[in-house]
């Protein structure tokens, strides 16, 4: 009978045991909340506005004007978690999820992502020689003339790697040579500025000689 007791006693002590060690663990593994900071620009220096930021389809927050948004977090301290950057219309989203990690610290951490712009600006200086009032045509429109230097200046506006190109236009003076020449830009990864030189030259007349008769001539 005693031992019948013990052994019980026992038993009862291990589930309890068990027990406890099923609490403990839940109480390590409960999750909490952890607030971090992430900051978006659209380049070096520019905070981009209206960018949202989602985590497992949920969305935690948008930028403000200053491109910043404090979102909450919830996981397990060191934990990493993906969150999904959506940005607005007009701007490069990421190719990966901005990965952040859940800690406590005495200052709320913050991160950076990027949203850059899907079309750059070139700008183009365009000096040509000989080719006062020149017009110059992009996608078939007159963007600019030249002046009566030659000197002209346009803003074209693109998708970045995208090839442009840009024709000086003659046929207002078709005598000038080359005809029409085209230039050809690669659009950059940030807006930029370029330098167009092309010369011109008139194409020459050909020569009209006048051949003197020898000898008299009869005058009707």
């Amino acid at each position: 009978m005693y031992l019948r007791r013990a052994v019980n006693r026992n038993r009862s002590l291990f589930v309890l045991g068990m027990a406890l060690g099923v609490v403990a663990c839940g109480r390590q593994t409960e999750a909490k909340s952890y607030d971090l900071a992430v900051r978006v620009e659209a380049d070096p220096g520019e905070p981009l506005p209206g960018a949202k930021l989602l985590h497992a389809g949920k969305e935690l927050g948008s930028t403000n004007e200053d491109g910043r948004v404090v979102i909450r977090a919830t996981g397990k301290e060191g934990e990493r978690i993906d969150l999904d950057l959506v940005c607005p219309a007009g701007f490069r989203v990421p190719a990966a999820p901005l990965a952040v990690t859940l800690r406590r610290s005495a200052e709320r951490p913050e991160y950076f992502a990027s949203c850059p712009p899907l079309a750059r600006k070139l700008v183009i200086a365009a000096r040509l020689e000989h080719g006062a009032g020149l017009p110059l045509r992009y996608l078939g429109r007159e963007v600019a003339r030249a002046d009566a230097s030659g000197v002209a200046h346009l803003v074209v506006e693109a998708e970045s790697d995208k090839t442009i190109e840009l024709t000086v236009d003659t046929s207002e003076q078709p005598s000038l040579r080359p005809k029409s020449p085209t230039a050809r830009f690669r659009m950059p990864n940030r807006d930029d500025v370029v330098v167009l030189e092309q010369s011109f030259q008139a194409a020459r007349k050909p020569a009209v000689r006048i051949q003197r008769a020898s000898g008299p001539v009869r005058i009707r």
